[in-house]
């Protein structure tokens, strides 16, 4: 990476300062945008409620006790694997990749999942349901668990990175919280639709990844800060040095 003097827009320089000095630099808060975006879409995703109400819902929802056991020691066992290989695949594949890739496999195991609670009787229902969590939470660990933590690193010059990173992970917490509490009156109202809502936000998500969030894989720190500076508010690209230079 380069030097990462100041974060590169119109507060660039200085010893990064509080909040205010994070939100007045262009290019600091397009970087602090797009963190605090995908750690709120991450929790907007519905995982937390997968682990936490998974056995409520799928009960109430007619799935059997045996199944519902499955499900939850599946699931648990995909998330350390998935785990493990996506250490593999942070290496291999582009930040962007991950993320899109997360968000199809969340997309298409909610519709999955809601399509087994829908027709409870049915021989495939409970194969499916099985197949669609342990799906969700698999997509999950692959792209939309781990990039949001990685980004503030890649996103936020040196004096930047500690306060960024720190506000993106309240807004996380934030955001976990909000979710918590809603699911249950979702869920209540919703019935077998109830994950269809998390399926809109990845879906909307998604469309945020790809017209938003900058590749980092393979460039210095530099690059990266000067891609952010071209997307400011004002429409138009920040004078700035090329990448390696200085401003």
């Amino acid at each position: 990476g380069g030097d990462g003097e100041g974060g590169g827009g119109e507060g660039g320089g200085g010893d990064g300062g509080g909040l205010r000095s994070l939100l007045s630099d262009s290019v600091a808060r397009r970087g602090l945008f797009i963190c605090v975006t995908c750690h709120v879409c991450q929790q907007f995703s519905g995982i937390n409620n997968v682990f936490n109400y998974s056995t409520i819902f799928l009960t109430s929802n007619g799935v059997d006790a045996a199944t519902v056991v499955i499900i939850s020691v599946l699931m648990n066992v995909g998330n350390v694997a998935i785990t493990v290989v996506s250490v593999r695949l942070m290496d291999l594949s582009g930040r962007r990749s991950l993320l899109l890739v997360s968000c199809v496999g969340m997309a298409l195991s909610t519709v999955a999942l809601t399509s087994s609670l829908s027709c409870p009787g049915h021989g495939w229902t409970a194969p499916l349901a099985i197949a669609s969590v342990v799906g969700f939470v698999m997509s999950f660990g692959v792209g939309l668990g781990p990039v949001p933590w990685l980004l503030p690193a890649e996103l936020f010059a040196p004096d930047r990175c500690a306060l960024g990173a720190s506000v993106s992970a309240g807004s996380n917490w934030m955001a976990n919280f909000v979710v918590g509490q809603a699911f249950m009156p979702l869920s209540n109202a919703l019935k077998s639709a109830c994950f269809l809502p998390f399926a809109v936000v990845v879906c909307g998500f998604a469309v945020f990844v790809t017209r938003t969030v900058p590749e980092t894989k393979g460039k210095s720190l530099d690059q990266i800060l000067f891609e952010l500076s071209a997307h400011t508010p004002q429409g138009r690209p920040t004078v700035l040095r090329k990448p390696g230079g200085r401003f």
